[in-house]
């Protein structure tokens, strides 16, 4: 879903759209993983993926172990912070040959 154009909105407009002051920004993440996982595997490491990554920093993720989406909890903004952890945590593990985490962009709306 693209941004409608741009026009004057209220402030409960911006803040219901998500849009101006309220925008909520997130990375992707993609892996490429050392040898194909089992399925259980893949729990395993989305396991430690939440709990020593999501979790302590308030993040939530839509995906699974070789894409995804992360941004807030609740309502907020990834951070440049948390996307820079989050690249140096999926590069640490001992199952990922190579990780890419993008640019923080607009979570609720497609750029383009």
């Amino acid at each position: 879903m693209s941004l409608p154009p741009n026009k004057q909105r209220s402030r409960r407009l911006r803040k219901k759209m998500r849009v101006g002051e309220f925008q909520e920004l997130g990375f992707e993440y993609e892996l490429k993983v050392k040898q194909a996982l089992a399925a259980e595997q893949e729990e395993v490491l989305m396991d430690r993926f939440v709990r020593e990554l999501l979790v302590p920093r308030n993040l939530a993720a839509a995906g699974w172990v070789r894409d995804g989406f992360v941004t807030a909890y609740g309502r907020g903004c990834a951070t440049e912070d948390d996307r820079q952890a989050t690249q140096a945590w999926l590069a640490a593990q001992p199952e990922v040959a190579e990780a890419t985490v993008s640019a923080l962009k607009d979570a609720w709306y497609v750029e383009g």
